[in-house]
């Protein structure tokens, strides 16, 4: 076996151990997992593939790349949620592989690069748990990642790059909008600075990049038109305006400061924002900021923070694609250092360990203290100990290399995401759970009973249930009338805190910090 089978063998392995761990430490949570679930549902259940729906309504706050791959595998492996929520992660693997490919065309002299990239993606804290999670984000990093690679081949005469900067806004758009353009067109802009040759003359490379663009958004039209023309004139305004330019302009969900993302930033390379391995390189970055490859990747990383900032609504999982472009940066520090790998260097990444070990072991008194949910102080303090205990792994080892090194933290970085994913599951999954409500409104509708949904519905019983029909959503004050409408149905309630049951509660759940019930009232 070759040196760079075994190195993604490594990676394959750390992979799945991440992703195994996560499947079986809980079921999918609301509100985001079970509605995706519940809008792929629908789309089975009905065989509507051109326009998703969420509860019986078009569902216009996604494209549908991803509800069609869900239920492409539902057709080969049966309906099942492990599927559904394996596919981000393999867009995860994907991209881990992509950055590995980027750093070999980046660097072709540093092949030290492509294996170290992976690595420091892999052990990242925060993209290691978005693997584990059923959202579109990893979708829109792979996506990202064949742009940037469909570029620098371009920048370097290939024509065909061109063709992979179509297909990547193409296929980006139907992933999670044309927030894909965002991650790659500054880069292209950009370009005569990060790159020199022929084929990055501004004459000849800016019709040709916009050409690609334009070719991606004609390719994403012939989903985008037909949908629009079937979903009618609210979906329609919502897919070609409220999703984009609205969300940019005045974010009706997510609506944050300028700055929020900024305290946040720090968390986004964390562990190897603090090894020292990489800060001892300092006095050679006046001559590394002269590399094409770390001008390029600062563009893709910088703009994209700042133009994100500018956006309305954020999350800190909008960040994903600049993940890869910060393990290339960090790459080729690190792997360009001839110097031997120091025990004091990985101080500060054990310090992390060390850290969230310590958090989760003192969680009882954290959770008093912050006001947080009361399943945080049920954390077990065994598994804080074992991640702390990572950290002191990492200093006893004698690491020879500095790819050795990555090695081992991208596996404890792996291991301690699965204990704290382990303990999490067990303590919060109770309150998060939407299977024993979500069945006993199945085998109502099988029987036949009419269903309402006091408030708020966001298709958190359609997967689990295997609903085939909607939910009727009627307001918190309107359940005595439908009740006189419907003396055989059954109505959701929710509280938000916990009440004596009652006469007409037919199942109780405690569920995010309430209670959910069932209410019955006959006739």
């Amino acid at each position: 076996m070759t040196r760079s089978a075994r190195r993604g063998l490594f990676l394959v392995a750390l992979w799945a151990i991440v992703v195994i761990g996560g499947l079986l430490a809980r079921p999918a949570w609301p509100i985001d997992e079970t509605r995706y679930l519940g809008v792929a549902w629908e789309m089975w259940n009905h065989g509507e593939l051109l326009v998703p729906h969420l509860n019986g309504v078009p569902y216009s706050d996604k494209p549908p790349l991803l509800f069609w791959l869900i239920v492409g595998g539902w057709h080969v492996f049966g309906v099942h949620e492990w599927w559904a929520r394996l596919v981000p992660a393999l867009f995860a693997l994907g991209s881990l592989f992509l950055t590995a490919r980027l750093a070999r065309r980046l660097w072709p002299d540093r092949p030290e690069v492509a294996d170290a990239a992976p690595l420091m993606l892999l052990s990242t804290f925060l993209w290691s748990f978005y693997t584990t999670v059923l959202l579109f984000d990893m979708l829109l990093v792979f996506f990202t990642l064949v742009g940037i690679l469909g570029l620098v081949r371009a920048a370097r005469g290939d024509r065909g790059g061109w063709l992979l900067v179509a297909a990547a806004t193409a296929l980006g758009i139907l992933a999670k909008g044309p927030a894909i353009v965002i991650w790659f067109v500054p880069s292209a802009i950009c370009a005569p600075w990060w790159s020199v040759g022929p084929a990055v003359r501004p004459r000849r490379w800016y019709p040709r990049a916009a050409g690609a663009l334009a070719g991606g958004l004609v390719l994403a039209l012939a989903w985008v038109i037909p949908a629009a023309l079937s979903g009618g004139r609210e979906y329609a305004d919502a897919i070609l305006w409220n999703q984009t330019a609205g969300r940019v302009a005045n974010a009706f969900a997510h609506r944050r400061p300028v700055w929020w993302y900024v305290p946040f930033a720090p968390l986004l390379a964390l562990p190897w924002l603090v090894w020292s391995g990489i800060w001892r390189r300092s006095p050679e970055l006046r001559a590394l900021a002269r590399d094409g490859g770390i001008r390029l990747c600062a563009v893709w990383s910088l703009s994209a923070f700042v133009m994100f900032s500018l956006v309305s609504g954020k999350q800190i999982h909008y960040l994903l694609p600049l993940l890869p472009a910060l393990a290339l940066i960090g790459a080729r520090l690190v792997a360009g250092s001839e110097a031997r790998v120091r025990r004091r260097e990985l101080v500060g990444v054990a310090a992390c360990f060390f850290l969230f070990g310590a958090v989760i072991a003192g969680a009882r008194w954290i959770e008093g203290a912050l006001g947080l949910p009361p399943w945080v102080g049920e954390l077990s303090p065994a598994v804080g100990a074992g991640v702390a205990l990572l950290g002191v792994l990492l200093l006893v080892l004698r690491l020879r290399t500095r790819l050795a090194s990555l090695q081992v933290v991208a596996a404890c970085s792996a291991a301690a995401l699965v204990l704290m994913l382990a303990t999490v599951g067990r303590t919060a999954t109770p309150l998060y759970d939407v299977e024993r409500v979500a069945r006993y409104l199945g085998r109502l509708e099988r029987e036949g009973h009419p269903l309402a949904h006091a408030g708020k519905y966001r298709g958190e019983y359609q997967f689990a249930g295997r609903l085939k029909k909607p939910l009727e959503v009627i307001e918190p004050d309107d359940v005595d009338r439908w009740f006189l409408r419907h003396p055989d149905g059954y109505v959701v309630v929710y509280s938000r805190r916990t009440l004596l049951p009652e006469p007409d509660d037919q199942l109780r759940h405690d569920f995010r910090g309430g209670v959910v019930a069932v209410r019955h009232r006959g006739r």
